[in-house]
């Protein structure tokens, strides 16, 4: 009968040494304050629930403390909203709202002013009380980094069809300055691009042209979505890319979540600021490594 090994015992005591600092890890990271985020389950359901979930453990992770979600009903009040804050979470790190809840920020502020609140909007909203933090996109980077993007997709496009296709259409939320303008142009340029965008406002129609190469989506425009085939779109929204077109290559992400990290250090000094959206590629869209490369690139 053959004998049984013994175990070493340096390995019982090793193992006993990492599952007891596995542990020890654990006890401190579950009793640090957490960060509270403030959202709705409408923009859930738009983020994508696996999506989220790894957002929220990336978050996790990286600020190696819990984080906790204070789920809004759309149309609370401000005192709902502040109340729902405070039952999520106790005595958080600090508390972060989306701009649509600045009311209810204000109001949780007041009544927990020792701890930091931070509001993330757009650029150009009105800034909140001196009571919240108030942290906006960098509208200049994210315009920067998706004209080098576009520019890179309209040479892409001109060298695998052999065409000349160098138009670029930017589908505007609303009409953007002129020195917003330069800057995407400056960027575009920077990647070699010779021609002149066409900026074009929701409202506009739109139709597919053989001519574009590139399309820079800065708003909602669903109808475009459904009838582009072939121009390659730089998109600029919330929007789970599991739920896009094979056309749409990128998405820039100005969320919350996206931006949450960077967004509690802010929080925490007290400090507002802007901060620029997160690029992702959606690799399964895009055929060329070298593409990837290249686009990966351009949007850091």
């Amino acid at each position: 009968m053959a004998k049984l090994r013994k175990t070493p015992k340096k390995t019982v005591v090793a193992g006993v040494v990492a599952a007891l600092a596995l542990f020890i890890m654990g006890a401190v990271f579950y009793n640090r304050q957490p960060v509270l985020i403030v959202s709705d389950s409408r923009f859930n359901a738009i983020y994508g629930k696996q999506r989220l979930l790894a957002a929220s453990l990336m978050t996790q992770a990286r600020l190696f403390r819990p984080v906790k979600q204070a789920l809004i009903g759309g149309d609370a009040g401000a005192d709902l909203v502040s109340l729902a804050a405070q039952s999520a979470a106790k005595a958080p790190y600090c508390a972060l709202f989306p701009y649509r809840y600045i009311e209810g920020a204000v109001y949780y502020a007041k009544e927990t002013p020792h701890i930091p609140v931070a509001v993330l909007g757009g650029a150009g909203q009105k800034a909140p009380p001196d009571e919240v933090i108030f942290i906006t996109t960098d509208v200049d980077a994210d315009l920067y980094r998706a004209g080098r993007c576009a520019a890179i997709l309209a040479q892409y496009m001109a060298d695998a069809t052999a065409e000349t296709k160098n138009g670029v259409i930017v589908l505007q939320r609303q009409t953007l300055a002129g020195d917003q303008r330069q800057i995407f142009l400056q960027g575009a340029r920077d990647e070699g691009f010779a021609g002149t965008p066409t900026y074009l406002t929701p409202a506009n129609a739109y139709r597919a042209s053989e001519e574009i190469a590139a399309v820079v989506m800065l708003g909602n425009n669903a109808d475009f979505l459904e009838q582009n085939g072939e121009a390659p779109v730089i998109l600029f929204s919330w929007l789970d890319p599991g739920a896009t077109s094979s056309w749409v290559k990128m998405i820039f992400d100005d969320s919350l979540w996206a931006l949450a990290i960077p967004a509690v250090e802010l929080a925490r000094k007290g400090e507002s600021g802007a901060l620029p959206s997160k690029p992702r590629l959606l690799n399964s869209h895009i055929e060329s490594r070298e593409l990837r490369r290249l686009l990966k690139e351009a949007a850091r």
